[in-house]
């Protein structure tokens, strides 16, 4: 299975490509769902823009949808729960230049236009081919309770809610009360169109695609409300190590995952993003030996097999990040290294260049071979 992200170039896939790996399948990145969310939250939607917006899609599925089953829509939606942040704000809300005591609700208005884009984006998908299978794509690290105190149990289960409000929308069709009376509680006003209702509930996705790096714990605030704040209200789990960037690992959090979301979605999983971002060290013989990465991808996808064997959670794929090291989104650093090939460049750019397998490389290669008999 291979990943691609489409974005303004829809020629990416040469047709001869096709017969070199057995199942691929798109995200449709942000930049045309992006479209239709900036002249929506702009109020300067035109017919010119729409039209763009059904063509581009409409391009996509007729090039690619005789081939590509498995599409996705925005990537890891959710991570704009850290509104406070001017990251996510563009990179998934899709926002620059934004007074910042209207962040909040700048942040929720162009998440209602990305839902609806993105039901829409189904409901062509299913119109040119009822083959091609839409998923909505989250990021997941679930949010555990700091104690056994009541309130810190109330607390975390506000903040998964908050988290993944968006999977409650792309797989159920519908807001849950909480966050509409939430709103109301801040004075959001939310504008929806009156076709919206509909479009949500009947373009529901066929499956929930998801990332998984790491879990969190919360604590109660006192608030009535229960408003999370992912920037302030998380904190560190004493049962768990970390790694170098702070980064809590949490294999049996796999497992807890994927039963949270069966339970709530009821929608088939995949695992599209899982990975160790660490130093990795070039010996002077060219190798590099990362026997924390075999580790941290070993007992994850033991916890995901248990998920799969275990508890009958329907898993249709599963995708490592990254086969090779690259920049890291979450830092900007090439030093925080998630490949199993090694590129010799530093953050400045500055290297030769050349590629060298990881110990993980062969090791992974051997964990598909046996279809994950072998770990």
């Amino acid at each position: 299975m291979t990943a691609v992200q489409v974005g303004s170039d829809i020629s990416i896939l040469p047709d001869s490509a096709y017969h070199l790996v057995r199942e691929i399948f798109i995200t449709v990145k942000n930049d045309y769902l992006h479209l239709y969310t900036a002249y929506q939250s702009s109020n300067k939607l035109s017919s010119k823009a729409m039209q763009s917006f059904y063509i581009e899609l409409v391009h996509f599925y007729q090039r690619y949808g005789d081939r590509v089953k498995y599409w996705m829509t925005f990537n890891e939606i959710n991570n704009q729960t850290s509104w406070m942040d001017s990251h996510p704000m563009l990179q998934n809300s899709g926002l620059n230049d934004y007074p910042e005591e209207q962040a909040q609700e700048l942040m929720y208005q162009a998440s209602h236009h990305e839902l609806v884009a993105s039901a829409l984006a189904t409901k062509i998908a299913h119109e040119i081919n009822p083959n091609i299978m839409v998923g909505d794509m989250i990021a997941m690290n679930p949010v555990y309770p700091a104690t056994s105190n009541p309130e810190d149990i109330l607390m975390a289960q506000r903040a998964m809610q908050t988290r993944y409000y968006w999977g409650d929308v792309h797989a159920l069709g519908e807001y849950p009360n909480w966050l509409l009376n939430f709103w109301a509680h801040k004075g959001f006003d939310i504008k929806m169109a009156p076709e919206d209702t509909k479009i949500l509930k009947e373009n529901t996705v066929d499956y929930v695609a998801f990332s998984y790096y790491m879990s969190w714990t919360v604590s109660a605030t006192g608030d009535d409300y229960l408003e999370y704040d992912e920037e302030a209200n998380h904190g560190d789990n004493p049962y768990l190590k970390q790694s170098d960037w702070g980064w809590q690992i949490d294999p049996t959090g796999v497992r807890y995952a994927m039963n949270w979301m069966w339970d709530r979605w009821h929608k088939k999983m995949m695992i599209v993003e899982n990975g160790f971002g660490a130093y990795d060290k070039l010996t002077s013989s060219g190798e590099i030996h990362d026997p924390y990465r075999i580790d941290y991808f070993r007992r994850h996808i033991k916890s995901m097999e248990q998920a799969v064997v275990l508890d009958g959670i329907p898993l249709i794929g599963y995708l490592t990040w990254s086969g090779i090291d690259i920049v890291s989104a979450s830092t900007g650093e090439m030093a925080k290294r998630y490949g199993f090939i090694y590129v010799d460049l530093d953050d400045m750019g500055q290297g030769t260049g050349k590629r060298y397998k990881k110990d993980s490389f062969d090791w992974y290669k051997n964990v598909i071979y046996s279809n994950g008999i072998e770990l």
